[in-house]
């Protein structure tokens, strides 16, 4: 225009101003609007707005508030969207307390504080979960006269539901709809709908979404993502499959609303429905994200296709689409699980290639990997690796480390890791040395363990209770109960305290070699000291008993069970024996359904 000899007016300008920063290029729009002030137009206040907006929204606070100095030091008046510029880049920025003050201070300007300004505030206070602050800013807005919209309604109820408050929030809609002040739509129902799915009450959230159809609102596109998103949480994926088609219909999905979708797929094992729609998103334009690759990395992991994984990862690098951390160890754990170890290397080295650098998890995996296999070398270089990249790595590696080259005979190699144990800081002395007599217990070797047990207590180390339990555990096996009795006294000697599960292992010891009287003298004088026997010591003990025909000692078991409860206080003396049996059944399934419970 210039060049042709075209003068160019304030609005055009002010257009331009505008465009750029909408584009988040405001440093090239600081330099033009520096242009316009040597060769004219000069800027107005509207051209300060648009360049204090850029600032504000890309999080520049300190070159917004600038520029807004230099508007009043110039005479300009700002108006009522450049206060809510500052105002939203402020509360975007997580600036809370300082969004409130500079809401408080315009107070005094005439027309800069509305209904939207108040939005802005309680939007952000929603979004950071400050649940007693929203419900001040709406009291507030109340008191001084300002009439609340549906946005404001919309960001109260959002706020409660986010606090795991739905039902409150679902008594305050009622109340709202009950006196006329609003009417249900799609932007006050989805938090609601969103905040019932989380809380697990799919049939409740069903309940809203057939409102909102039956009222006749096709719910937004946020709507239908969080009713998605709880379909697809709980397992219910070819329902949200038929919300997706019917978002679909009336208008194109997001990108989250694809990555719900993939992930509810991948969770199921689903590889070929993940990759058809992977495809249809690719084909409409839609470019994945670091949570697609996740879910897609997810998915194929599921399915044990591992090496597909790998290419994959490598698929996406090369498009320009680089995974982030999480979708590396993914497929990572699922190798060191299927012992794929040489395809977790490669992923791993993969990271290293695109400057991931490889965290606590992805060492975690690959460690346990090794040591599943018995590669208990690479898994010690690795630990220590790991500890020189700031990694601490976790004591049970080491002592599962330890237990499986005593396992192996490399006895030398175990005393290598412990000393490395105590020289990292990853455990005291005492807790490595007696994780080496653990090991050598593990491996049958109990006389080289009893013989590291008086090194360390010559050397005044105080090992564990668990450490002489499992010592006396191996002498019971070995039915050397005198020995397993003298470790019960030198732990009394030296002041370390029985537990449950040392006198188990000794009862269990006794009742094996029929020593009843020696059993029950145990579990006297654990109740004693005021120990709680378990269904452990009750199962030992009533087998025991019933191999024997000792009527008086069952008598006292039968009677300290019928006190806690254990057993009816209604059977006759003649059916103890078959009260017994019933309650060591009873015993013995509990002590398997535990098992079954446990973690693997």
């Amino acid at each position: 225009m210039i060049l042709d000899g075209h003068d160019t007016d304030l609005q055009t300008c002010n257009m331009l101003v505008s465009s750029l920063c909408r584009h988040r290029k405001v440093r090239e729009a600081e330099d033009f609007m520096l242009h316009m002030r040597r060769i004219g137009p000069t800027p107005n206040s509207v051209t300060y707005d648009h360049i204090i907006d850029g600032c504000a929204g890309k999080g520049d606070l300190l070159e917004a508030f600038s520029w807004f100095d230099e508007m009043i030091r110039l005479g300009h008046q700002p108006r009522p969207s450049t206060f809510g510029s500052l105002l939203k880049g402020l509360c975007e920025s997580g600036y809370l307390v300082e969004a409130r003050q500079f809401h408080d201070s315009l107070h005094q300007i005439p027309g800069a504080v509305d209904v939207a300004s108040y939005n802005t505030l309680l939007a952000a206070l929603c979004r950071f979960g400050k649940l007693s602050e929203l419900v001040d800013i709406y009291d507030e807005m109340v008191s001084k006269d300002i009439l609340p919209d549906r946005y404001t309604y919309s960001y109260l109820l959002s706020g409660l539901c986010k606090r795991r408050k739905v039902a409150t929030a679902i008594l305050v809609l009622e109340d709202l709809v009950g006196r006329g002040i609003v009417y249900p739509d799609q932007v006050m129902l989805t938090p609601i709908i969103s905040g019932l799915f989380k809380d697990g009450q799919a049939k409740a959230a069903s309940y809203f979404c057939e409102d909102l159809l039956r009222e006749e609102k096709c719910p937004d596109r946020m709507a239908c993502n969080a009713i998605m998103d709880g379909l697809s949480r709980r397992g219910l994926i070819a329902e949200a499959n038929d919300i997706f088609t019917s978002m679909s219909r009336k208008s194109n999905p997001t990108l989250a609303s694809y990555n719900i979708l993939l992930h509810g797929y991948s969770k199921q094992k689903d590889l070929s429905k993940c990759m058809a729609l992977y495809n249809t998103m690719v084909r409409k334009g839609i470019f994945p994200d670091k949570i697609t690759c996740h879910s897609l990395v997810l998915g194929i992991c599921e399915s044990r296709m591992l090496a597909l994984g790998c290419k994959f990862l490598k698929m996406m690098i090369m498009k320009g689409n680089l995974p982030d951390k999480s979708a590396f160890n993914v497929i990572i754990w699922k190798c060191c699980e299927t012992d794929e170890m040489r395809t977790a290397f490669e992923v791993m080295d993969i990271m290293k290639f695109v400057d991931i650098t490889p965290d606590r998890d992805t060492y975690h995996a690959i460690v346990t990997g090794l040591i599943r296999q018995s590669e208990f070398s690479e898994a010690f270089h690795l630990l220590h690796h790991m500890a020189e990249n700031g990694y601490s790595p976790e004591s049970k590696h080491y002592f599962t480390l330890i237990n499986g080259m005593i396992r192996k005979g490399d006895v030398t190699g175990a005393f290598r890791v412990k000393d490395d144990m105590s020289k990292l800081g990853v455990s005291s002395l005492q807790v490595a040395e007696s994780a080496v007599i653990r090991g050598l217990v593990h491996s049958g070797r109990t006389e080289d363990a009893m013989l590291l047990l008086s090194w360390m207590l010559r050397m005044q180390l105080m090992p564990t209770v668990a450490t002489f339990t499992t010592l006396m555990h191996g002498y019971c096996k070995e039915s050397k109960l005198e020995q397993a009795i003298k470790l019960k006294g030198t732990m009394e000697h030296i002041g370390v305290k029985l537990d449950v599960v040392t006198y188990n292992v000794l009862i269990s010891g006794l009742c094996f070699v029929g020593d009843l009287p020696g059993a029950y003298g145990l579990y006297g004088e654990m109740k004693d000291k005021g120990l709680t026997a378990n269904s452990t010591t009750y199962s030992d003990l009533i087998q025991a008993i019933l191999q024997g025909n000792d009527t008086a000692e069952y008598q006292g078991v039968l009677v300290d069970l019928r006190k806690r409860g254990l057993v009816s206080h209604g059977w006759p003396p003649e059916d103890m024996r078959k009260t017994l049996i019933a309650a060591q059944k009873k015993f013995k399934s509990w002590r398997l359904n535990r098992r079954k419970k446990k973690p693997r």
